[in-house]
């Protein structure tokens, strides 16, 4: 279901089916395994190198952040301007959130794992289980060693990669991948934060040798950007403009105690696994938001109950019935120019459908714009131009239209002005009569620049 050129990435079950052959050599493996020989990482983790050093620590060296179990652990540099970075979860909890080993995103669509279910959840597509934490070191050491046997014997994965993603998760994943191309580096390859710079006591930065940020001429602040957004952007223009050596004896207190903050408990084991069961604040505020952004403002006169529904090319008055008729009982199906409108019985049942579909409306495999339809006769009520602040075409604001020429203030006049009592009503327009005047536009002067002097005409 991927569209506007978004293709998803791999999954856990297709790197798991992945392997390295190797030169046969007496007494080891012919083929390396993902998992145990390489680790699952997602594309971003590992850089825009594609000649990646991967350094194998000694099992059990590290310990799972999430498990508490001993793991097989890697470390990694991503980039050249790219910071080191190790594994800190094993595979079993990899391949059983279908999350990457460093970064806990999502392996096929790069989101948050918290981001990921609850879309797929709005989507349609049912809670999948095996998220169950075991709490214990008795209970996690059982519970993971039988995940460990499943996967050595290709047994049951996670099953989240195969549910159907909703357009919204897939929107995210092309904004998330976009943003990344732009950016050369990504977020969470950057170097780390120099906690002396922050401190103001860095000796390096003035040798040009620290290779953290913003010393080694990185001024790019995620910890930041999210939460303090005017505060970053005034740090960064300060060290563009004067660089890294001279805002560090200057930096406002005030601003390195964010710094300071926004770096402090991310490596906890608590934040951690938070991050990895969906409890993070930032999947918090990527869900928050998408529902902010599916959520469709009602037109304030509750008499309209019609939906416009773009992009209708190709589709039929059916096509469009079953898309909508769950919601309620349709008076009329309007299809003209490209477009269409759905017109309900009642308010209650145009509102339904217009929160469940605004931003979610696929039909045929092509997502619709919907939007409410605006009351026959043109936009909402609208009040005079002179009360809205907008003049006539030509006319300054705050400029009196010029005057209008005898003949047509009277045929105004009788146009507009209220019949008295018992007195017959203005004559309606004949098929084929003029229309009655208007409010005048410069253009209608007759005495203007290039127009035909008033006057008879001139004789022969």
């Amino acid at each position: 279901m991927a569209s506007g050129g978004y293709r998803p990435a791999m999954g856990v079950e297709q790197h798991l089916a992945t392997s390295v052959a190797t030169n046969g050599v007496p007494g080891q493996k012919t083929e390396l395994q993902v998992g145990t020989d390489f680790p699952i990482v997602c594309e971003t983790c590992l850089g825009p190198n594609p000649y990646v050093r991967m350094i194998k620590c000694r099992f059990g060296e590290k310990l799972c952040k999430v498990s508490n179990v001993p793991m097989q652990s890697f470390r990694w540099k991503a980039g050249p301007q790219g910071r080191f970075k190790e594994t800190i979860v094993c595979r079993e909890v990899a391949v059983e959130k279908n999350i990457c080993q460093a970064c806990l995103s999502d392996m096929t669509f790069g989101v948050p794992v918290g981001v990921r279910d609850a879309l797929l959840r709005a989507g349609g597509a049912p809670e999948h289980g095996g998220y169950t934490e075991a709490l214990s070191n008795a209970n996690q050491a059982h519970y993971y060693g039988q995940r460990r046997a499943e996967i050595d014997t290709g047994g049951a994965l996670g099953t989240a990669q195969r549910l159907e993603p909703s357009r919204e998760l897939l929107s995210l994943a092309r904004q998330i991948e976009s943003a990344n191309a732009k950016a050369g580096t990504a977020f969470r390859n950057l170097p780390k934060l120099c906690s002396f710079w922050t401190a103001g006591t860095c000796t390096r930065v003035a040798k040009g040798t620290c290779p953290f940020r913003p010393c080694c001429g990185l001024f790019k602040f995620p910890e930041l950007a999210r939460s303090h957004p005017d505060e970053c952007l005034a740090l960064v223009e300060d060290l563009k403009a004067r660089g890294a050596a001279k805002v560090m004896k200057e930096c406002p207190l005030e601003v390195r105690q964010m710094l300071k903050d926004a770096g402090s408990g991310v490596n906890k084991e608590e934040v951690i696994r938070n991050r990895a069961s969906g409890r993070d604040d930032q999947s918090k505020g990527y869900v928050s938001r998408s529902r902010e952004e599916r959520q469709i403002e009602a037109p304030a006169d509750a008499s309209i109950t019609t939906l416009w529904v773009g992009a209708t090319e190709g589709l039929c008055e059916a096509d469009l019935v079953d898309a909508f008729y769950s919601f309620g009982e349709l008076k009329a199906v309007r299809l003209a120019n490209g477009c269409a409108f759905m017109e309900f019985a009642d308010r209650s049942a145009a509102q339904s459908a217009a929160d469940a579909k605004y931003r979610n409306l696929v039909i045929k495999g092509n997502s619709l714009p919907l939007d409410w339809a605006r009351p026959r006769g043109g936009p909402a009520k609208r009040g005079h131009a002179d009360e809205e602040g907008v003049g006539l075409p030509g006319v300054l604001p705050g400029e009196a239209p010029p005057a209008l020429r005898p003949e047509l203030q009277d045929a105004l006049r009788s146009w507009g002005a209220a019949p008295a009592q018992g007195a017959p009503p203005p004559p309606k327009r004949a098929r084929g009569g003029a229309w009655p005047p208007h409010a005048p536009y410069p253009s209608m002067d007759p005495n203007r620049i290039g127009s035909r002097p008033v006057g008879p005409p001139p004789r022969d």
